[in-house]
């Protein structure tokens, strides 16, 4: 399995107007799949058809789609990919999604109707070979988290929403916080060479 990260995540901020965070989208691929984690929402949607373009990719390429969770940041933009079969938690379908308002209520649901297939997780399965997916359910009840062996970018952590910048894990490596997430981020962070965090550059662990 090969990656490369496609858009480093982040937000964008205008107080009182704007409030747009954007998650990381990693591309991988095999002799088999073409996958994508996380693609992200509509703020970077000409940044992903840039980098597509760059790797001789069309949208119906895409194989699979693999979401840490389902909120829009991360998951808007898995309605271009029409041929992309979505992995996600089980848990999704417990939600009330037209509780999220009478527009992102909507949006949600559109998002969820242009889906041509979803498997549904429930951690511990190892996905093509590469991928071991952990359920981590303290950002959101769907929440996973992966660890990825890769040829070209050594062992990969994505910690998901529940790590999702360089301050959050610098706190957590500097005993600011003594919680269950971060002794699970310290404990996965001593078995990989890179961390890809959602919503900022990636980052070598601390030793």
């Amino acid at each position: 399995m090969k990656a490369e990260i496609f858009i480093i995540g982040g937000t964008i901020d205008i107080p009182g107007i704007v409030n747009a965070p954007y998650s990381t989208a990693l591309y991988l691929e095999d002799d088999n799949h073409r996958i994508l984690i996380d693609p992200g929402s509509f703020v970077v949607h000409s940044s992903l058809e840039e980098k597509l373009v760059e790797k001789g990719l069309k949208t119906s390429d895409i194989t699979d789609i693999l979401l840490t969770h389902f909120h829009l940041d991360h998951a808007y933009n898995t309605i271009f990919f029409e041929n992309a079969v979505i992995y996600l938690h089980e848990a999704y379908k417990t939600k009330k999604y037209e509780k999220f308002g009478m527009i992102v209520g909507r949006l949600y649901t559109m998002v969820l109707k242009s889906w041509k297939e979803v498997k549904e997780l429930k951690g511990g399965e190892k996905l093509f070979g590469s991928v071991e997916v952990i359920h981590t359910p303290w950002h959101a009840k769907e929440h996973l988290s992966f660890i990825i062996e890769t040829e070209n970018m050594g062992k990969l952590f994505l910690p998901g929403d529940i790590c999702f910048t360089r301050l959050d894990y610098y706190e957590m490596y500097k005993g600011y916080r003594n919680d269950e997430v971060s002794k699970f981020i310290l404990e996965r962070s001593k078995e990989v060479d890179l961390i890809i965090f959602t919503h900022d550059r990636p980052l070598k662990p601390f030793s």
